[in-house]
Order: C-alpha cells, then structure tokens, then sequence
C-alpha cells in the first residue's frame, strides 16, 4: 500500500502548482518541429514582464517543472532511474530491466530500417511474440500515439501510452528534414506487415481491443491525426463484438466475456495475480466492469481484486477499476466497491469541472491583450499579489458566474478579466463519485500588480 499512499500524496501535492511555461512551449513545437510564426508569437509573449504572470489551473494539478532539458536520448534515461529509485513504485508496466529489453530491440529495429536493411515483418512479429512482446508498432506525434497509421485500430478510452507500442516513426504536420521520407516510406511498410503478423496471430491477447484497419489517417487542424472510416462504437474500452476465446486465455479476456466458471477454474489454479496490469494498464477486474460483467466482478472481488488496479495505480487513476465503473456509471458496481476504499477517498473522486489546452491559449492571449491595456495602472506597483477567479460551471459545461477572491484593487479590471473567461473557456462539466454530470465550480489563480 506504500505505492497507493506515496501517489496519493504527489497527487495532493501537485494540485496548487503553477503552469510550466517551457513545457507549453515545447508541448507546440513538438520534437523534430521548426518554430513556424505561431511558436515565434509564444515565445515573445512569454519573455514579457506580465501584470498578471502566470495562470494556474489548480483543478488540474500540473506537475512542477523538471529544470534539465529533455532531448529524445534523455527522456528515456530520466524516466528510468526514476522508475529504479527506492521510492518508486514497481509493477510488470514499470520494470526497469524490461524497459531497457523492450528499448534496446526497439532502438536496434530503428536503426536496421534507418540503414535501409532488409528485415522480414512476419519474422520480426514472430521473434516478439515469442519473447512475450505484444506491442504493436506505430507512429509518435506531437499530440499523442497512433497505430492507425500502421494499419492497427486499438480501442481503448484515452489512447495509448508511448509503453504500448514499438515506435518506428515520429510524425508531423510540418516534415522534418531528417530522417526524410525514405525511412518513413520503409517504417510503414515494414511496420503494416508487422502488425498484420501480429494481429493474426494466436497467441496475441489483445484481439478485443485492437484489430486490423484499413481506414484512412490524416492531420486534422489542430495537429492531432484524425481517423476515418473507423466504425463507429459507443464502447470506451474494447471492440464491443467479442471474437472466439484462444485456446489458452488470460483472466482477462475471461473476464471480457464474463466466463465465470473457466475464470474461477483459473483463480482456484493460484498461478495467476489478479491485480497484474496487462499492457494498456488494465487488470482482470477492470476489464470486467468494461463490459459490464456482474458475474466476473463479483468474483474477482472475491479473489481480492483491488478497486485500484495493480500495485502502482490508485482509484484515481483513469484505468482502475474504480474510474472505469464510473465511465460506465455503473452506480451498482460502484456502491458494490465502496466498502473496500475509505471514505475520503471514495468521496475525493468527484471531478471538478476541466479545460482543454485550446481554452486556456485563448484566456492568455486575451489576458494579455487585457494587461497591455492596464499597462500604465500596473506599472506604478511593485509586487504581485495572488487573487483567485472562481467560475460556477452548470451541468451542460456553461459558465454562468464568476467572482475574484480576493478582489484587486480595479474594479473594472475585475469585471473585464470575468467576462473574457466567461467569453473563452469552455468547460467540461464536474462529475459525481458515480460519473454523473453536476453543476460544480473551478478556479484560475492570477497574480496581478496590484497597488
């Protein structure tokens, strides 16, 4: 329970820090990406000296800003010594000596389709299989992960973590002049036979959740890759039609498919952890509540079954059992695993209203154009005081009032800086612990020079 506290505590601690103006830049430019007229204008912004300095969104609770510079060799290395420390929590998804495996035969992959050599997917598909390596390959991006580019379709509420796939390529909409178009032609080829191999394959575990596609990817506006063709699904996790069970299957696909009586004969066999993580970070429980299995659930509580999914999760993390009954709003199952938590905590799962990253460039460059105006009020004082910009956010994710605690020194200052967030941000509405929408309330703080 050590690992559930400490995460608890970070998380406590994180919820009053301030954005991180570097990793909002770099968040734009995005690896291996020119600073096009946009980035250029942020980066000016930023360099002013601001009335009102830095915007923290204390619903969201950002993490605090690593001082070193983080390249493409780096960012691996950081990640794990952190996850090697005594303080942090070990689970099968963080295992250090299985990182170093999975990044050593990833880096040997790139570098063998960098130098133009002829390898064999299916063999290469069969040789990771073997060893126990279900990852699929796909494609990395400014925005997030994709293996629909690769022919790959992997339902799952969220996306995909960067640990899930064998990453062969980085793309952009603006092209990098380096590695060229070449290797990418040479990374998708190889990386369309590779996932084809290991889709049909029967020893892959994961044919509920990801499955061949042939539909088409493109950029959208924003920068993120948009699929299309993909069939439609209200389902959040997982294909909603089941194929056949393997011949040989994990608690997990039982627990899709609410096997009760072949999910107690493997339970009873002892050989199996219930609260093991598969790849996307899910556990047998968590997996049965996905498709609503009350027979399953019950059961894998029974086995002891946490509500926090593995060792190293917590229930508010968005792939434990406990957050994916609430995406479900499976009120039953809820109250059925509120006994195993303790109060605070289940009460502690309500959702203030959120953001996206969109609303918030907006509120600061209207925020800035709004400081410019006050430039020759702000510039005769010396220190900057910290004022808090409430919002009451209905149901539907409106904003219907503001109010500044504790309220500046310009009134009109008050009153303009309200309307423009009533103006730009656009809300996701609270949830309940059950999932359901509520009316709530969300906080911006400001610091202001203020006499």
């Amino acid at each position: 329970m050590a690992g559930r506290n400490s995460a608890r505590s970070r998380r406590a601690a994180a919820r009053d820090i301030f954005l991180c103006p570097r990793a909002v830049l770099r968040a734009h430019a995005g690896p291996g990406r020119r600073a096009g007229p946009d980035l250029q204008t942020r980066i000016t912004l930023a360099s002013r000296t601001l009335a009102v300095s830095l915007l923290c969104l204390t619903l969201l609770g950002t993490a605090a800003c690593d001082p070193r510079p983080v390249s493409e060799e780096n960012q691996d290395v950081n990640a794990l010594e952190e996850i090697g420390s005594e303080s942090a929590c070990i689970d099968e998804l963080s295992d250090p000596e299985l990182l170093r495996s999975q990044r050593r035969v990833d880096d040997a992959l790139r570098k063998a389709l960098l130098e133009g050599k002829a390898l064999d997917p299916a063999a290469q598909a069969a040789e990771a299989l073997e060893r126990g390596d279900f990852r699929l390959a796909g494609a990395l991006t400014a925005k997030g992960v994709s293996t629909s580019v690769y022919g790959a379709q992997c339902r799952i509420m969220g996306g995909l973590s960067a640990r899930a796939i064998r990453a062969v390529s980085f793309l952009d909409p603006v092209p990098a002049e380096k590695p060229g178009p070449d290797y990418l032609m040479r990374a998708e080829t190889f990386a369309r036979a590779y996932n084809a191999a290991i889709l049909s394959d029967e020893r892959y575990p994961y044919g509920d959740i990801c499955r061949k596609f042939d539909g088409k990817v493109a950029f959208g506006e924003d920068g993120t890759l948009q699929v299309q063709d993909a069939r439609p699904s209200d389902h959040a996790f997982g294909f909603a039609d089941l194929g056949s069970v393997r011949s040989a299957p994990t608690l997990a696909e039982l627990a899709r498919r609410g096997s009760v009586s072949r999910l107690d004969g493997l339970l009873r066999s002892g050989q199996y952890d219930v609260n093991t993580p598969d790849l996307f970070g899910m556990t047998p429980l968590a997996w049965a509540i996905a498709y609503r299995r009350r027979g399953a659930s019950d059961l894998l509580l029974r086995a002891e079954s946490s509500p926090g999914g593995s060792r190293c999760q917590t229930i508010y993390d968005r792939r434990s059992p406990m957050q994916v009954a609430r995406v479900q709003q499976w009120v039953g199952m809820l109250r059925r695993m509120q006994p195993l938590v303790t109060e605070d905590d289940f009460n502690a799962l309500q959702e203030l209203p959120r953001l996206s990253d969109g609303d918030i460039d907006r509120f600061n460059h209207g925020l800035t154009l709004l400081n410019d105006s006050f430039a020759a009020q702000f510039s005769k004082n010396r220190y900057l005081t910290k004022h808090r910009i409430y919002f009451t956010v209905n149901s539907d994710g409106e904003s219907t009032g503001c109010r500044i605690e504790p309220a500046t020194t310009y009134p009109d200052y008050d009153e303009k800086i309200c309307a423009l967030g009533l103006d730009v941000l656009h809300w996701k509405p609270a949830r309940g612990v059950f999932g359901n929408v509520i009316d709530g309330e969300a906080s911006l703080i400001v610091g202001v020079r203020s006499k």
